[in-house]
């Protein structure tokens, strides 16, 4: 193998040396800096994304607590209305409550009026009937005739005690 060979070493240490120099100042003249410009202007591009990244997310953090704090507030507002429409209905369902018991109670009142007039002349419409029948009935009993002014206060006192 002649790359072996010792006496071509020189020549072939001196064509390597121009080689790589020629290589070299090919790839540090030419080739390099546009690889550099780009890789700076990549890591600049980064920079800034990340940067503007950052600057995103503060703001979306910021508005979703923007959004929370609003969220909270509608909250509480929300209870306090319902809150108040609840004690509302409920101060209208009292009063609705009181004049049904009002209207109630003066019904009842005027029944009870009513009940005790018809009482009253039903007792003095059936009085005389039941004087008579009264009397009919002792007398059968009794076979004697009954004092009529008796069985008349006889038959008040049953209506009174019945009362």
């Amino acid at each position: 193998m002649p790359q072996l060979d010792p006496t071509w070493f020189a020549s072939q240490l001196f064509w390597l040396f121009i080689a790589f120099t020629l290589l070299y100042a090919v790839l540090s003249r030419m080739v390099l800096p546009p690889l550099q410009g780009i890789i700076t202007r990549r890591q600049s591009t980064i920079d800034g994304d990340i940067a503007s990244a950052e600057s995103l997310k503060s703001a979306a953090e910021q508005a979703r607590q923007d959004y929370e704090r609003a969220l909270a507030e509608a909250r509480d507002k929300a209870q306090q209305l319902i809150a108040d429409a609840m004690a509302a209905q409920k101060a209208k369902a009292d009063k609705a409550s009181k004049d049904m018991d009002q209207q109630v109670a003066a019904k009842l009142s005027d029944a009870s009026t009513k009940i005790a007039t018809k009482k009253k002349e039903l007792i003095t419409a059936l009085t005389p009937a039941t004087e008579e029948l009264t009397s009919l009935i002792v007398e059968k009993l009794t076979n004697r005739n009954p004092a009529k002014d008796k069985i008349g206060s006889v038959v008040m006192q049953i209506f009174k005690s019945n009362r």
